[in-house]
């Protein structure tokens, strides 16, 4: 496995520094060199104990450490390869907190400032979405990556001796909390457009999910009716706030909601849901992508997604932007590439391939619906896009 790509993966997707560890030591003393601000705050980022820490970890346990400053950082292994990420937070800067830490271990005021802008560089993220990332990543690059545990260690106010390190088995208040931040951090990425962060984000609602083990625990994600129902309604608000045509939210979720009905299994009612948020979440990006063009375009371009199955004609849209339609032509081919006429095609060509992937409509029923009366012209337009004829296109899926 490329350890570079699977650090620079999850790097990118969190924000956050990702430490592959060597079996020199070097690569400690640079995480050491680069994150401990004070070596009696934080004695678990120096290198001594990292090493210890790695040579006495479980394979298949995340662990995370929260020192005195409320920095975090989390090291697991992987492959072979043991990696640490972070430092990371989990809430804002506390003056206070800071304050009576600095009094209580004799440490000067004047590092008061130093240790505020030492914690506000680093990225605010819940332990439960790194490791949904994470795990994401992994099953990503190795498919049958087994569940990790988790254990939060909490031996660093003393010298840290083996059997020490206490696991935290108790559901907390910033548990809660993170479980939150999870959701909030998903519902982001459908309303930002991010196609990628939407998919690993669902991976890890869905991942801990399962990993919980009391209802109590579980987070909005279900393959049940109800749990299917909420994550409809809150991505149908996120794609709304991201400025998605409703009409377009809605033709997605009625979708969804037939491919649901027809579902059998698990893994069927999973990937329901999971490709009902990429699209709704592809649908913002492209709503995102028409601020760059003119309001006449993008007039034009959100009645044809809503009535591409419908006879269009140059002179309605022209009507509808009061311009002329030599105007609209002109204006419309300059900022798409393509003519009208082309583009309401391939709208619906594209939309042919959907349905004869999602659905058992036939080849006829696929032509009526997209706005082919013709049968025979619909085959031979879609054979001209994708080289091959609606039923192989379908046979060879």
């Amino acid at each position: 496995m490329n350890e570079l790509l699977f650090t620079r993966f999850i790097s990118n997707i969190l924000g956050i520094h990702v430490y592959c560890v060597t079996a020199s030591d070097h690569s400690l003393f640079t995480f050491e060199e680069e994150c401990c601000f004070e070596k009696t705050l934080q004695p678990m980022y120096t290198a001594e104990y990292l090493e210890y820490l790695l040579n006495h970890n479980d394979t298949t346990t995340f662990y995370e450490i929260t020192d005195y400053l409320n920095t975090n950082i989390c090291f697991f292994q992987f492959e072979g390869k043991q990696y640490i990420l972070g430092p990371y937070v989990k809430n804002n800067f506390s003056s206070q907190e800071i304050q009576e830490l600095l009094a209580s271990h004799n440490l000067p005021a004047r590092i008061f400032m130093p240790i505020k802008l030492y914690y506000n560089q680093f990225p605010k993220l819940s332990y439960q979405m790194i490791r949904g990332t994470v795990i994401a990543a992994m099953r990503t690059f190795v498919p049958n990556t087994p569940e990790y545990k988790y254990r939060k260690l909490t031996g660093f106010h003393e010298e840290i001796k083996e059997h020490k390190l206490l696991e935290e088995s108790n559901r907390t208040y910033s548990q809660i909390i993170d479980q939150y931040e999870m959701e909030n951090f998903f519902l982001r990425k459908i309303s930002d457009g991010d196609v990628t962060g939407v998919k690993l984000a669902f991976e890890s609602i869905a991942s801990n999910y399962y990993a919980s083990t009391s209802q109590s625990q579980r987070s909005l994600y279900s393959t049940d009716w109800n749990g299917f129902a909420v994550l409809r309604t809150l991505a149908r608000k996120a794609a709304e706030q991201g400025g998605c045509s409703v009409v377009k939210i809605d033709e997605i979720t009625r979708e969804s909601i037939q491919q649901y009905a027809l579902a059998r299994t698990e893994s069927e009612l999973n990937n329901v849901q999971k490709n009902m948020l990429i699209k709704l979440t592809k649908a913002v990006a492209d709503t995102k992508k028409m601020s760059n063009y003119s309001p006449i375009v993008r007039n034009t371009l959100n009645y044809i997604s809503a009535n591409y199955s419908q006879d269009i004609s140059l002179s309605e849209l022209a009507d509808m932007n009061h311009i002329s339609e030599e105007h609209l032509s002109r204006s419309f081919k300059k900022e798409m590439g393509s003519s009208i006429s082309t583009h309401i095609g391939n709208i619906r060509i594209k939309k042919a391939a959907e349905l004869l992937k999602s659905t058992n409509l036939s080849i006829s029923e696929i032509a009526m619906y997209i706005g082919y009366s013709d049968n025979n012209y619909f085959v031979k337009v879609f054979k001209k896009r994708y080289g091959m004829t609606p039923s192989a296109y379908r046979s060879s899926l």
